[in-house]
């Protein structure tokens, strides 16, 4: 049986005033960086949607935050880089909808 992970998921609106560029270099710059420091993290991808290819979608993308546990993920973000980490989301988000879920995973390569 394969490991289960608490996984948060995120759901990003962009800034109004921000290209879909602007939007994607703060996050892959700045805010991803900052999360690469969020302890107790154990896998991070962010995935920015293609809204010329996807208009009807109402998010500009969204990311995946691995966790062993829920009290993994809520010691991180009540630490101080998970509280400077939230502070800089109005930097390049309007909205953020964020959900937690448990991952199954089915499909995976090298069996992590």
């Amino acid at each position: 049986m394969s490991k289960t992970f608490a996984k948060r998921i995120g759901f990003l609106q962009k800034r109004k005033d921000l290209s879909p560029e602007q939007f994607a270099a703060h996050w892959r710059g700045v805010h991803a960086v900052l999360c690469q420091r969020i302890p107790g993290l154990r896998r991070y991808a962010i995935n920015i949607i293609d809204r010329e290819a996807n208009p009807t979608v109402p998010y500009d993308g969204f990311s995946e935050l691995w966790f062993d546990s829920k009290e993994a993920h809520d010691a991180a973000f009540s630490g101080p880089e998970g509280v400077e980490l939230l502070a800089d989301i109005p930097n390049f988000v309007d909205k953020l909808t964020g959900v937690m879920v448990v991952e199954e995973r089915f499909i995976w390569p090298n069996g992590d």
